[in-house]
């Protein structure tokens, strides 16, 4: 059974307004993705709706969505009880929390929904709207429904400051006696390369069953070319993250206008996510002209897709987003995490986690990786000379193409930055030889999907031999081109 309970829709609502002679002027904040609550009985909750459209105002981007997945847990436990929000006391809070940490995982057997830090962070959402329910919609003379002990309230709650890196003491959190001890969290590590590998292969292997399947369909033609565009936009979007290592939001906000003359520009620009801002700030990405080249051919194959949209829909619109769904129409963010879903488990990998954020985590590390040998090369200090100043100084260069406010949330990648270079071997050849594979793996997949896709349509075998060796020697031309380029330039410093 789904933990949400809500559904998303568009919402302006009025923020201010200025009393004028014969007119009433307001300014409205529009929220094009606002959750409306319901509990299980399909009845509106009306007490959490008017906390996400309280909240509102101050908030931006995907956290009402967030606040709503969170808050959806009580309302469930509360529906099925039938109890109401000024019902809810202590032992209630308890047994809810027993129950989010005893759920068992609906995809993965023998392993539990949501670890302790989950359950903390749900609880935590519960209790602060209990408390905005209290100060906005309980009498002032009533048992008070959530509070410290000495207020003899119905639930017991307690404030402590949290702490961040640097012994910082940032803000102050609620807690329960029921939030189950906290679990010390990992850090997410990269994507290995044969995953990728390994997602790139599902991703020809898929379209390639799909057109076949395509020739029994009454429409083989269209299923095709669909099929075509799927392909050219999976490739693309798992070369964007490994390039770039941008966020799953920022790839569907890029703008198709600002890339229609990247072969000039060497250019991308990237909407920076995780600001809390209604308009995102844009940083610029410097590419190379084999990246710009790539980015062209998605763009080509993107435009032949819309063209076949437009044969068949003479007044179809076409939408200014770089990714498109079957439809032709831009994808959301969450529909192109299930499609990258749907490439993992075709894959195989059904029993470990592999998802979107972890080429963020590749790219992150790789740029620590090739920023420490700069920084060591110039300044001519060793792994143990090293500074937090320095490491800081590193990280405000990274942070610069990665989109991160602060240089904080960066700090575990110097630690896995030094196990990366400990696993080359050789720190100045990192980056030129994670590229050059990049680039050798990709070539050599479209190379494979075109052989395969085009071998019943051959006849004379001869010539697709000499069409595979011929494409084989550009590659390797290429491949030699790149070394002997990355020597030279190690040679001039």
């Amino acid at each position: 059974m789904p933990s949400q309970l809500f559904r998303i829709g568009p919402v302006e609502l009025p923020v201010r307004g200025l009393n004028l002679l014969r007119t009433l002027p307001t300014h409205v904040q529009s929220i094009p993705e606002c959750p409306f609550m319901y509990w299980p009985d399909g009845k509106p909750c009306e007490s959490v709706n008017m906390y996400l459209l309280d909240v509102a105002a101050s908030s931006t981007g995907g956290s009402l969505k967030t606040y709503a997945a969170e808050l959806s847990h009580i309302v469930r436990y509360c529906g099925e009880r039938q109890l109401s929000i000024t019902d809810l006391r202590d032992d209630h809070i308890y047994e809810f929390s027993k129950i989010l940490q005893n759920q068992q995982s609906q995809k993965y057997a023998s392993t539990r929904a949501r670890n302790n830090n989950t359950v903390r962070t749900l609880l935590r959402r519960t209790l602060i709207f209990l408390m905005w329910y209290q100060s906005k919609l309980i009498p002032v003379l009533r048992t008070p429904l959530v509070g410290e002990a000495s207020q003899s309230p119905q639930i017991i709650i307690s404030f402590k400051k949290n702490r961040h890196k640097k012994n910082v003491w940032n803000d102050i959190a609620v807690f329960h006696p029921a939030m189950p001890c906290s679990e010390s969290k990992e850090p997410k590590h990269p994507i290995g390369h044969t995953v990728i590998e390994d997602i790139e292969r599902s991703i020809d292997a898929l379209c390639l069953m799909r057109q076949h399947s395509a020739v029994k369909s009454s429409a083989p033609l269209k299923i095709v070319a669909t099929q075509e565009y799927l392909r050219s936009r999976r490739h693309f979007m798992v070369w964007l993250m490994k390039r770039t290592g941008l966020r799953a939001a920022e790839m569907v906000d890029m703008n198709i206008k600002k890339h229609s003359d990247i072969l000039h520009t060497h250019r991308l620009y990237i909407p920076t996510r995780k600001r809390r801002r209604e308009i995102f700030p844009v940083r610029i990405f410097p590419v190379t002209l084999r990246d710009a080249l790539i980015f062209q051919r998605y763009l080509t194959s993107r435009q032949a897709f819309i063209q076949s949209l437009c044969d068949e829909k003479h007044c179809y619109p076409v939408p200014d987003a770089i990714f498109l769904g079957i439809n032709g129409k831009a994808i959301q963010k969450t529909s192109l995490e299930r499609d990258f879903a749907r490439l993992v488990s075709f894959a195989g990998y059904t029993d470990v986690q592999v998802c979107m954020s972890m080429f963020r985590h590749r790219f992150i590390t790789i740029e620590v990786v090739v920023h420490l040998r700069e920084f060591m090369s110039g300044s001519g200090k060793s792994g143990k000379m090293m500074t937090s100043d320095d490491y800081e100084s590193i990280l405000k260069r990274v942070s610069a193409k990665t989109g991160h406010g602060s240089v904080q949330s960066l700090w575990h990648y110097i630690d896995l930055a030094w196990r990366e270079m400990d696993v080359w071997g050789n720190v100045d050849k990192a980056l030129s030889r994670v590229r050059a594979a990049d680039c050798l793996q990709e070539d050599l997949q479209a190379l494979l999907y075109d052989v395969v896709s085009q071998k019943e349509t051959l006849p004379d075998t001869q010539q697709m031999l000499n069409d595979i060796i011929s494409r084989l020697q550009g590659i390797l031309a290429d491949s030699v081109s790149h070394k002997l380029n990355e020597e030279g330039g190690a040679k001039k410093l």
